[in-house]
């Protein structure tokens, strides 16, 4: 069909479609990126144990006998020391409240403990271990007033103690799977086990050749055991798990290797029986920290070791670098805000923006 059209109204066509594209442009979905802020802790230890009770109020615990608390999101910090015995490493801590909470000293031995604090009443000691091979790793609770703690195996039993009383007092899990010779965990973030509702828990094993996940559905009554891909050796092996929008994440690597980038961060869209990796980072050596979240329908992961931390980036697939500090433990305590911490009493911020 003929069509006649004059120079003018063409001209007016080019200009409409200029614009229009101007507004599809202006319009497009921004890119997230995320903003790091440097906290101030008012404390020169090394924070390893970090862990959210609500958006707000979060706890954290390090070396130097040390634990923090902040109501603000992490702009203002509180800190508690256990004069007693001012040595002992706080590797974790689990909040039952704004005001008490659990808190696990790790060490060889007797240095390994667990505490029940409270703001007005103190320190109370509720479990010591008794085994001189003994270590325990990390703390975690169902809302219920059930939690577990994971330690290295001192026999052919994994090392798995359970609460029923928000941690006043453990006991040993008699049906555990069976643990590989030397198998254990890495105190190094608090974040090798893995808590949800309805009595789900993932334990992440590592050291001397393992580097599994142990399942239970039931509150640790009966349990599973998953393979990963993640590098194994004397001191490699499984440092964090995670889970959000139903995959579940890990990360690790080997204490050994520093200087090199290693293929260490997992997930699983299937509970553990089939893991990929993530494209190839930018730190490296060992990840000790996990961080994940689902936000605007994208994942996030931070990833934290001794060399800094970086974050996948989900809609972007690609990595970029936070900090070079050195970093042990990230928490996000909303969809999009994380905080990190580690040496030197060193805490950030991470909002995605």
């Amino acid at each position: 069909m003929k069509m006649n059209i004059s120079i003018g109204d063409f001209f007016k066509s080019i200009v409409s479609l200029f614009f229009l594209s101007v507004i599809i442009v202006g319009c497009s979905p921004k890119s997230i990126q995320p903003k790091l802020e440097v906290l101030n802790t008012n404390m020169n230890s090394l924070i390893i144990g970090l862990e959210k009770f609500n958006d707000s109020t979060a706890w954290a615990s390090g070396t130097a006998a040390t634990i923090l608390k902040t109501t603000d999101a992490g702009e203002n910090w509180t800190s508690f020391n256990y004069a007693k015995i001012d040595s002992l490493q706080f590797r974790d801590i689990q909040p039952i409240s704004d005001k008490e909470a659990i808190v696990l000293s790790a060490g060889e031995g007797e240095l390994s403990k667990i505490f029940y604090f409270h703001e007005q009443s103190g320190w109370n000691q509720v479990f010591q271990m008794q085994n001189e091979e003994g270590f325990i790793d990390a703390v975690q609770f169902w809302g219920n007033g059930q939690g577990l703690v994971y330690g290295d195996a001192i026999d052919s039993l994994a090392y798995i103690l359970k609460t029923t009383n928000f941690g006043r007092s453990w006991e040993r899990i008699p049906t555990a799977p069976m643990a590989n010779e030397g198998e254990g965990g890495f105190a190094s973030s608090g974040s090798n086990i893995l808590i949800e509702e309805g009595g789900e828990a993932w334990i992440a094993t590592g050291a001397n050749g393992s580097a599994r996940v142990f399942y239970t559905q039931d509150y640790g009554r009966s349990w599973e055991v998953k393979s990963t891909p993640m590098i194994i050796g004397e001191f490699a092996g499984l440092t964090a798990i995670k889970k959000t929008s139903g995959k579940l994440w890990i990360t690790g690597g080997d204490l050994a290797i520093a200087d090199q980038v290693l293929d260490n961060v997992f997930f699983s869209e299937d509970n553990g029986e089939n893991w990929t990796a993530l494209p190839e980072h930018n730190i490296k050596g060992s990840f000790y920290g996990l961080a994940v979240t689902n936000y605007l329908e994208n994942d996030f992961v931070i990833a934290c070791g001794p060399n800094g931390a970086e974050i996948w980036l989900g809609e972007q697939q690609k990595w970029q670098v936070l900090s070079e500090e050195d970093i042990w433990t990230a928490k996000f305590i909303d969809a999009r805000t994380a905080l990190m911490a580690g040496r030197d009493g060193k805490m950030f911020k991470v909002v995605l923006e």
